[in-house]
């Protein structure tokens, strides 16, 4: 052996000694590592550590959107129709009752306490094990609600029973309240909690408590801001509180940052109380609607609807008894008759139908023997008053008696289309332009005989335009629009239920604005003789309309039966429409009945008791 093997073989620990080599990488390796933790720590603290508290805190903290207090509706009297009450509701807080739950699931531990709670204030409408897990998976950082709206009695009880359940709470909350039930409530419409996963503000909040949401009516309209202006509608602004939750997400506590929400607006209708609830007084027992308007622009005064519906049994939550109720009522009382549904108007059409005739050239003063039924082609229609059959008869006497066989003789010489032109200038078959839907009902015209039969328009068509049947329909607020017309010289205004919105303060931040739609288009003397007319149905003793006849006013009107179905299913919708002045006030009204016996017979003395107790009787005396 020499020399260099020694070394070689690292007898004598040289530099080729393998023991050395491996700890001398090794902390090499070491060394690196190190160094490169010891970089990375400092990068992060340094240059990533304020984005990181940020997500901590983002983990633990929680934004909770709370809604305000909805606002109110009014008739333009003040009476509330729609508001809100303080109710008393039983509320667990989840992390309360995790912490003292003991060796329980919280959710089993929560179940059992409200079985307790609900056997102490005798109720059982608490929620299931089910429901409860629901909640704590979706919402475990904001109170459950376990009994809503207590009793003072109720709430007595609990209070008893609350001392021994730590989370257990009594909190309030408000409650949509319709004091008085049905009137109205076609107008009112209702209100229901919004989908929050369309709520265009949920990516906001971990915790979405949703608004009341208007579905129908006035509630819809008025839910946010009509017209687009820069204010409260009903809907309130809400507000938002910051909580912070342990890991598993139960409320841990309230931090600063809590901002209270801007209740909603109210709302002050064109209605008037006594008014809306004489005319569904007058119409119970009956299947109908009356509106009657400010006939100088277009106001609604009130306008009612037989059957109709009790918006009280609505809220907290419409019950699935009510609701079956409603739908399988055969006379359909969720239809709001006086602006939904659509009528042939039968004779109420005929003081237009007079107009258009006056237009195109007929004298007025021509007479026409009416023989009690007219022939057209190869059948005939009856006269209504084919009991003056042999009367030589003039316009003003077509209206007083109603005569069809007047309307029908000179529709077919002037032809359908100034007869329609009238029609379209009084607005038959477009919208009013309320705020809430409302029916456009049929324009008679070529094309919708067309598209519903595949036939053409003939002279029988025309004849029975005449007298308001066939191919037209109106809503009973159509004809009160044209009646009032009557009365004010020709103007066909957009109606209006809303009259303003007034803020916290007192102020109102939204006024209805008077429109004229359109304009029947005739002169003074045209639309006098008319009026002459209208007089005498309501004022002469042979008058169709002679039952609407009251004492110290002037009540001008029209009377009208249309015919619906066939054979067996064929029944009468009555009509009858009015305009008066009272105290410089200027009045127009339709009353319409299903099943009724005629205008004159059944809706005239409807609209005289109207007008007698609305007008002539004191308020404290109705």
């Amino acid at each position: 052996m020499n020399k260099y093997s020694r070394y070689r073989d690292g007898i004598d620990g040289g530099i080729f000694d393998d023991g050395r080599i491996r700890i001398f990488l090794l902390g090499i390796v070491f060394f690196t590592a190190f160094t490169a933790l010891a970089l990375r720590l400092y990068y992060l603290q340094l240059h990533k550590g304020e984005e990181h508290r940020r997500r901590i805190a983002g983990q633990s903290i929680r934004y909770v959107r709370n809604p305000g207090r909805r606002g109110e509706i009014y008739t333009a009297d003040g009476v509330l129709l729609a508001g809100n009450r303080t109710a008393n509701d039983l509320v667990f807080y989840p992390s309360e009752m995790r912490r003292n739950r003991g060796r329980k699931p919280v959710s089993e531990y929560m179940a059992q306490h409200a079985i307790a709670l609900g056997r102490a204030i005798n109720r059982q409408d608490y929620p299931d094990l089910q429901a409860i897990r629901n909640h704590l998976y979706r919402y475990p950082g904001i109170p459950m609600l376990i009994f809503r709206d207590l009793t003072p009695q109720e709430t007595a009880r609990a209070f008893e029973a609350l001392r021994t359940i730590p989370g257990a709470d009594i909190q309030q909350s408000y409650i949509r309240i319709c004091p008085e039930k049905s009137c109205a409530a076609g107008i009112i419409g209702f209100a229901r909690n919004a989908d929050p996963s369309t709520a265009d503000d949920r990516e906001k909040f971990k915790y979405y408590i949703p608004d009341l949401e208007g579905r129908s009516g006035v509630e819809k309209f008025c839910d946010l801001n009509p017209g687009g202006g820069n204010y409260l509608g009903l809907r309130a602004l809400p507000g938002h509180s910051i909580i912070q939750v342990n890991s598993l997400g139960y409320a841990h506590r309230e931090l600063l940052g809590k901002s209270e929400p801007l209740h909603g607006n109210n709302v002050y209708l064109t209605i008037d109380f006594r008014a809306q609830k004489l005319a569904e007084k007058l119409l119970s027992g009956y299947t109908g609607a009356m509106v009657v308007i400010d006939a100088d622009n277009g106001d609604i005064i009130c306008a009612a609807s037989q059957p109709g519906v009790d918006l009280s049994r609505f809220y907290p939550v419409l019950s699935k008894a009510y609701a079956e109720e409603l739908k399988n009522n055969p006379a359909s009382p969720q239809v709001f008759r006086a602006f939904n549904a659509i009528y042939p108007p039968g004779s109420t059409l005929k003081p237009l139908i007079s107009l258009a005739f006056l237009k195109h050239g007929i004298d007025p003063k021509e007479q026409y023997p009416c023989e009690g039924s007219i022939p057209i082609g190869n059948t005939s229609i009856r006269c209504s008053a084919h009991r003056y059959a042999g009367a030589d008869v003039d316009m003003e006497l077509a209206l007083k008696k109603s005569c069809n066989s007047y309307m029908i003789h000179h529709a077919l010489t002037t032809g359908m289309e100034p007869l329609t032109a009238m029609l379209r200038n009084a607005g038959i078959g477009r919208k009013t332009g309320l705020e809430i839907p409302d029916a456009k009902g049929d324009f008679p015209d070529k094309e919708l005989k067309k598209r519903r039969f595949k036939a053409k328009w003939n002279s029988f068509d025309t004849a029975l335009l005449s007298i308001g049947q066939g191919f037209v329909s109106a809503s009973p607020l159509q004809l009160a629009l044209i009646a009032g017309a009557f009365a004010n010289g020709g103007k066909i205004y957009q109606p209006h239920l809303v009259n303003q919105i007034v803020d916290a303060g007192g102020v109102a931040v939204y006024t209805r604005q008077i429109r004229t739609v359109s304009d029947l288009d005739v002169t003074p003397q045209q639309l006098q003789t008319v009026k002459n007319g209208m007089f005498q149905v309501v004022n002469s003793p042979g008058g169709s309309g002679k039952n609407a006849r009251v004492e110290g006013l002037d009540i001008y009107g029209k009377t009208g039966t249309a015919e619906v179905g066939y054979g067996a299913n064929k029944r009468n919708i009555t009509h009858f429409i009015a305009f008066v002045t009272c105290e410089n006030r200027r009045y127009a009204a339709c009353v319409t009945v299903e099943d009724g016996q005629s205008g004159g017979r059944t809706c005239a003395p409807l609209a005289a008791a109207f007008f007698e107790h609305y007008l002539m009787t004191p308020p404290a005396e109705n």
